[in-house]
């Protein structure tokens, strides 16, 4: 199963994409958390995906945006 969600937002720079993964990390760092998250959101998605045998990783989308793909075995 493929599900995938798309936002038009500023996206994630593309070395930064496996690292959005990472606990606690943030792309813009001069935000605070009460703008923002606190950087654990996608960390805790992966393990899920991980736990199930699947992936989640970040695309890039054009002409902004991202996209994040959750794919999961039967």
């Amino acid at each position: 199963m493929r599900i995938a969600v798309d936002d038009e937002g500023a996206g994630i720079p593309p070395e930064e994409a496996e690292r959005v993964f990472e606990r606690f990390y943030r792309t813009d760092g001069g935000r605070a958390a009460r703008d923002g998250g606190s950087g654990l959101g996608l960390a805790i998605a992966r393990s899920i995906a991980d736990a199930h045998g699947g992936t989640l990783r970040a695309e890039r989308r054009t002409p902004r945006g991202c996209r994040m793909v959750l794919e999961l075995p039967r």
